[in-house]
């Protein structure tokens, strides 16, 4: 029961993290917006830094929400924003903005610093695995659809 109620981890966090690949897969359910809640994703924020190089954020997904049209890819035309929470600061994006790349060890870190300036309470390895254990009922619910 302690393992479980310990602060969460890297690789435990990483299992947790959604791609843009999924988001375009997942769009058009109709549960989408409760599956991807409290998964994490790796978003674009500033296309070059002062070392020229992309820079990326480890965001938590609050929801869904409806805005300007753009191209996602693949997927086409789309409305849906992805809204994120960052410590305590709420933003939306688009979501062709999400990475397919795993997130960094710094960009993990990074979250777990703002949560704790912010007084987010720590996210727990508990949280992950009850959250986790939803996404996999979801996917093979979709498996026994196909």
């Amino acid at each position: 029961l302690y393992a479980q109620m310990a602060q969460v981890e890297l690789d435990q966090l990483r299992r947790l993290q959604l791609t843009r690949k999924a988001m375009e897969l997942w769009l058009d359910d109709p549960e989408v917006e409760e599956i991807v809640k409290g998964c994490y994703v790796r978003v674009l924020v500033d296309k070059k830094s002062k070392e020229d190089k992309k820079t990326y954020r480890l965001s938590e997904v609050v929801g869904i929400t409806k805005d300007t049209k753009y191209n996602l890819g693949d997927y086409g035309k789309t409305n849906k924003h992805l809204t994120l929470q960052y410590g305590d600061q709420i933003s939306t994006c688009k979501i062709d903005h999400v990475s397919n790349s795993a997130f960094l060890e710094e960009e993990f870190n990074a979250l777990m610093y703002m949560a704790q300036c912010c007084g987010v309470p720590p996210l727990m390895k508990q949280d992950v695995l009850y959250k986790l254990r939803k996404v996999k009922t979801y996917i093979k619910h979709c498996e026994e659809d196909d």
